[in-house]
């Protein structure tokens, strides 16, 4: 991703030429490895080896997909795949925001301040090898079940990647840097907001898209232990429990493609603009 969003630096500079192939490969190549894996998925399942119950063809799972996707047939509910997909990015957006407001700034205090870093790291270097799902119990204890406690569970999961990048932004910028502007006279908000903070920008996004990915890892796995109704977590739990194996790798490729979505969408961008507000290639002078 960031070398796509330093290509395209590079190219609206003039500096780097792209071919067809080059700017194709990046779309193409994934689409032909996807189709294949699915037809060969297609033919292991209808070849026999193994029950059909147990591991239903990709193209009755897409089916099931769609009729859950609809306005309902039989005794399917009506858009039961969007509300089930709905109320999950509901709860992975507010935990995820919530996570990166407090634990951003969190993180740059643990950069700044020396003293707080030492008591607080091995705090952060102690729950970031746990996995977030190992805690819903607890968290279960505390607030029952329902969505409270998925939110916690997904602002737990994503908290410490931001904590650590954040505070190792900071930590890594040059003292020199630091001793040059107070030279010049910046006071401490300054050294920090033209200093510190651009040169942990590029740290700070590489957390909080780390963050995300553990974040809808949390959402799905809260959602089957601790979601009552819906939740593309709770779907996969219930096609289990009744044997819709169908249903259950429907609501399994829904949380796929919905990952890939949003982290597309969100951190494209924001890494592209990252690279040319920051300069962290400087095209002009290659």
């Amino acid at each position: 991703m960031k070398a796509n969003a330093a290509e395209a630096v590079l190219e609206k500079e003039g500096v780097l030429e792209i071919t067809l192939w080059e700017r194709v490969r990046g779309y193409v190549i994934p689409v032909l490895s996807l189709a294949a894996f699915t037809l060969l998925w297609e033919v292991v399942s209808r070849s026999g080896f193994i029950d059909m119950r147990l591991l239903p063809p990709p193209s009755r799972v897409f089916e099931t997909l769609f009729e859950l996707s609809g306005p309902g047939t039989g005794d399917r509910p009506p858009y039961l795949m969007i509300q089930h997909t709905g109320l999950t990015i509901f709860r992975l957006v507010v935990g995820y925001l919530l996570c990166v407001v407090f634990c951003t700034a969190l993180g740059l205090v643990l950069g700044i301040n020396q003293r707080v870093y030492e008591w607080v790291n091995p705090i952060v270097a102690f729950f970031m090898p746990i996995p977030s799902f190992t805690l819903v119990f607890v968290v279960i204890l505390w607030l029952g079940l329902g969505s409270k406690t998925v939110i916690v569970t997904v602002f737990f999961g994503a908290s410490f990647p931001i904590i650590y990048n954040a505070a190792a932004g900071v930590r890594s910028a040059q003292q020199k840097m630091i001793w040059a502007a107070q030279l010049m006279g910046c006071t401490r908000f300054q050294v920090f907001f033209k200093v510190l903070l651009p040169g942990a920008m590029g740290y700070i996004i590489a957390g909080q898209k780390l963050a995300l990915g553990r974040a809808w890892r949390a959402v799905i796995g809260g959602e089957i232990f601790a979601s009552t109704s819906l939740g593309l977590g709770f779907m996969i739990h219930d096609a289990s429990t009744f044997l819709d194996t169908e249903g259950m790798f429907a609501a399994i490729i829904t949380v796929g493609i919905t990952g890939l979505i949003m982290e597309n969408l969100l951190f494209r961008y924001v890494e592209r603009y990252t690279v040319e507000r920051w300069g962290m290639v400087t095209a002009k002078r290659l």
